[in-house]
């Protein structure tokens, strides 16, 4: 309620008369000097500060080989990969999402249409092996919780990192008979930077040949 309010009802409750009120000023002085004395709201910048360092998590590290992963995703994000195997499932990790630089790890599928679908994120200290690991089979425990399914693949979509590689392997070697695919982008990063002292009318031959692969619309098509 504003103050001017509890003015005029001071007023009205008590029959007070108007010379005998007090001023707008005066309420609005007693309000404020209630609410930060009583109701602890104040302009404490360093005093928010105190407390809000003392109920912050703060595990004991006790050595520099610990390391953060964080997963997020929710039913609707999983539900997207219960689908049939035969779907692109896709993993990479980007350093754009935070402002920390924070590695993170996105996991998608694809449809037909070449439309990504996040199904998870996991926010990690350093990209290394066990991480995506963990990552993976953190991902692959809660799809089986809430879907009531296993997450079964075909294909597997990632960089040109060994550790990304070696983590499909652990996550899905097991149960999954799938196809180990790299990312598009590293695969013509790796073209370009070989083909540099190919004559240009063979190179472009090359580079018009792998793209026609890319895009072929079926298996048929692949082959041919």
């Amino acid at each position: 309620m504003k103050p001017a309010r509890l003015r005029m009802g001071m007023a009205r409750r008590y029959g007070i008369s108007e010379a005998e009120m007090p001023t707008l000023r005066q309420v609005q002085w007693f309000i404020s000097h209630y609410a930060r004395k009583t109701l602890n709201r104040n302009d404490d910048h360093n005093g928010i500060l105190d407390q809000i360092d003392q109920l912050a998590y703060g595990p004991q590290i006790p050595n520099k080989k610990f390391h953060l992963l964080l997963g997020l995703t929710t039913k609707r994000l999983l539900q997207n990969a219960a689908c049939d195997p035969s779907f692109v499932f896709h993993m990479d990790a980007t350093f754009k999402l935070n402002q920390v630089a924070y590695p993170v790890i996105v996991y998608g599928v694809s449809d037909r249409c070449r439309s990504l679908h996040l199904v998870a994120l996991f926010v990690t200290s350093r990209r290394l092996e066990g991480l995506y690991m963990k990552a993976l089979a953190s991902l692959r425990k809660v799809f089986t919780a809430v879907i009531g399914q296993q997450l079964l693949v075909n294909y597997v979509k990632a960089d040109a990192e060994a550790a990304q590689q070696n983590a499909a392997n652990q996550g899905f070697g097991v149960d999954s008979d799938y196809a180990y695919l790299l990312c598009f982008y590293h695969v013509m990063a790796k073209v370009h930077e070989k083909l540099k002292d190919i004559p240009g009318s063979l190179c472009e031959r090359m580079v018009a040949d792998i793209y026609d692969l890319q895009f072929a619309s079926s298996k048929v098509v692949y082959d041919e």
